[in-house]
């Protein structure tokens, strides 16, 4: 009995064995030795049998996807590029088809929570290696997002360097999007209000202002508060995660079925100053104009035209209606070389 359970273990883990591997690179994203892992990638796999194809299209890759005959059980999605390229990927596969993160982005956010390496043997070990595993994702305004989702002044900056980007992106780059947005931007007042519409587990929602050192599991007991949240910095997590390693988050979980609300209610430059230095020292979450929520889904809107940023891209300005897709995404899990 031993010796068939051992079988049919082994037979499942062989069906499932990557056996085709299709890299998605951003043509906008990575240096010179970003793409150079590329090819040694292809080499390596190559030189184990397994099929691998580089390229830049999207489209390619749905085609791909699509082809009943090929089949997908034993396929898997490379995305190199920043978090932006995962999360197109993320968007346009099935939520069964395993991706793997090679980062080459500016911030790489999710590759830096999972520990994914930008290095080409390490990333062939976690297609021969690696666990599958799902985390959530978030969709706004039908635009899929993996880390975050934010409006007011950091989308303004993310909108700046969305006008004038020309390449790779490099921390410096962001110099002239910000003194661009410190000089025009005014700090309009943005509304949240949250869809109970459907499916609300009062035991897993609720308002959290002021919760800093409230624990996870308190928090996930408090009473469900359907009021609006009125704030000029509005931001919404799914990873404990955001640009420059700012810990604005920390309780993000990413597979818990629901987005971190975090609003800060003041605006101007004087009020942001005063959050980033709470921030770098951890007390923002005890401030009275913070309130942090945990939500499925949410509206964002504003009397003037405010932008909204997913995942570090650009990706319009408000209104935007934002919610969490439960096990969205299935990852493999990092391995070394």
């Amino acid at each position: 009995m031993s010796t068939s359970r051992n079988q049919t273990h082994e037979f499942e883990r062989s069906d499932r064995k990557i056996r085709e591997v299709w890299i998605t690179a951003s043509p906008k994203a990575g240096s010179g030795a970003g793409r150079n892992q590329i090819d040694q990638l292809v080499t390596l796999l190559r030189g184990r049998g397994i099929d691998c194809r580089v390229t830049h299209s999207i489209d390619a890759l749905q085609k791909r996807v699509a082809d009943e005959a090929m089949g997908t059980q034993q396929f898997a999605v490379v995305a190199a590029g920043g978090d932006g390229t995962i999360a197109l990927v993320a968007q346009n596969l099935p939520p069964e088809i395993p991706i793997v993160p090679m980062p080459m982005g500016t911030e790489n956010l999710l590759a830096r929570h999972w520990e994914f390496s930008p290095i080409a043997a390490d990333v062939a070990a976690t297609i021969e290696r690696g666990e599958r595993f799902q985390m959530d994702a978030g969709l706004a305004n039908g635009k899929l997002f993996l880390v975050m989702v934010t409006a007011g002044m950091d989308a303004e900056v993310v909108r700046g360097m969305h006008l004038t980007r020309r390449g790779h992106i490099r921390r410096w780059s962001y110099a002239r999007p910000i003194l661009r947005a410190l000089s025009r931007y005014s700090y309009p007042i943005i509304r949240s209000v949250e869809d109970v519409s459907e499916d609300v587990d009062e035991d897993v929602a609720g308002d959290l202002s002021g919760g800093g050192n409230v624990g996870r599991d308190e928090q996930c007991k408090a009473v469900v508060v359907n009021g609006p949240i009125d704030a000029c910095w509005m931001m919404a997590f799914n990873l404990p995660r955001y640009a420059a390693g700012l810990g604005i988050e920390p309780d993000a979980t990413p597979n818990d079925g629901l987005l971190d609300v975090l609003a800060m209610r003041r605006g101007y430059l004087w009020s942001g100053l005063n959050y980033l230095a709470r921030i770098k020292l951890g007390w923002h979450l005890l401030h009275p104009d913070v309130t942090r929520r945990r939500v499925k889904r949410m509206t964002w809107t504003a009397p003037d035209r405010v932008p909204y940023q997913v995942d570090g891209d650009y990706a319009g300005r408000l209104p935007v209606k934002i919610e969490v897709l439960p096990n969205r995404v299935t990852l493999l899990q990092p391995s070394k070389a």
